[in-house]
This record gives C-alpha cells, sequence and structure tokens, in this order.
C-alpha cells in the first residue's frame, strides 16, 4: 500500500451551485447579501410611498421614507461604502419617477455623505447619534426641495410648513426600520471598529 505524501497537492473542492461559481468568498458573498437586502428594503419603502403612505396626508403632508432609508442606511454604513449606495439608490428613486425632480440626486447623495463622514468623526455610535444626523440632513432635504419647487413655481410658499411636517412625519417612522437596518447592518462584520 502507497503511502501519501505529506506535501501532496490537492486541488479545491467546486461547488455546482451559482455563488460557487463566482468564485467569491465567504466576505464577498456577505457584503453582496447585506447590499442586496439593503436594495430590497429601499425597493419595499419605494412601494410603500407609493402604494399607501402617498395616499395617507396628515396637515397636508406625506412621509418620504425613500429617501429616509437611503440616508439612514448611508449613515449606518459609513461615508466610504454609503456613499456609493446612496448616489445609486437615488439614480434610482429619481428613474422610477417618484422623486420631486433630478435634484434629488446630488442632493441626497451628498447630505448622506456629509451626515456619514460627521457622524464617524465627532460622535459616538448608537440611535441617538444616528436620529440627530438623519433628522439634520432630512430637514435640509426637504427644505432645500421646497425651495427648488418655490423657485419653479411648483409650489407656493404658504407650503413651507408642509414640508416641514412631513419631516416630522418621517421621523417618526425610523424607530419601525431602524431595528432591520441595523440588522441587516450587521451581516458581514461591523463597520465601526470601538
Amino acid at each position: 500500500m502507497a503511502r501519501r505524501k505529506k506535501y501532496e497537492f490537492r486541488p479545491d473542492t467546486v461547488r455546482n451551485d451559482i455563488l460557487g461559481k463566482l468564485l467569491l468568498t465567504r466576505k464577498q458573498r456577505k457584503t453582496l447579501l447585506r447590499w442586496t437586502l439593503f436594495s430590497l428594503v429601499c425597493l419595499v419603502a419605494l412601494l410603500l410611498q407609493d402604494v399607501v403612505m402617498s395616499r395617507v396626508s396628515i396637515f397636508g403632508a406625506t412621509t418620504d421614507l425613500v429617501p429616509c432609508c437611503i440616508l439612514t442606511i448611508c449613515i449606518l454604513q459609513g461615508a466610504e461604502s454609503g456613499c456609493i449606495f446612496a448616489l445609486s439608490a437615488s439614480v434610482f428613486f429619481f428613474l422610477s419617477g417618484s422623486s420631486p425632480g433630478a435634484q434629488c440626486i446630488p442632493l441626497i447623495t451628498a447630505l448622506a455623505v456629509f451626515a456619514a463622514m460627521f457622524r464617524q468623526a465627532y460622535l459616538r455610535q448608537g440611535f441617538a447619534t444616528l436620529m440627530l444626523c438623519l433628522s439634520l440632513s432630512l430637514l435640509v432635504y426637504e427644505l432645500a426641495t421646497f425651495g427648488i419647487g418655490a423657485f419653479l413655481g411648483y409650489t407656493l410658499p404658504a407650503r413651507l410648513g408642509s414640508f416641514c411636517i412631513s419631516c416630522l412625519i418621517t421621523l417618526a417612522t425610523v424607530p419601525l426600520s431602524y431595528p432591520i437596518l441595523k440588522a441587516i447592518g450587521k451581516i458581514g462584520g461591523e463597520i465601526w471598529k470601538e
């Protein structure tokens, strides 16, 4: 009986499923899963916004779930990887026909990146700091959308109050989506190392 050599070459095992043929490592598969789930959450937010929440009006204001979802994901994931997601998700938001205009692409992307950088640089990780950065960036988004709409003649200056109420209503939905987005963000490891 022949003895096996100690350092004999053994070929890698070949997986026959789709992910095995992509030659992705385990970490890459988890990262792909995380961003796919984030995209699905934004798609569900878009559907909820257009189908359900657009029919509910409180003091003439509705929610802005999609920009809130994009901003939350970017703030949670950090400026480096979150900015790419914010750019691609805001382009999808504009192309879906639900956005207030093309200004949402640079506006959401810039606000998401600045809020994520500010949180990473000066604040600690937690729900309170997320709400602070999210509320400031969502308020700037609503005011900029109102200002552009008023300048172009799409809205009246008297509707400023409904834009601020829309910001408050949207922020009230964040505690519902935060646990889901936080759990998805933990797939593949934490972004912050404290």
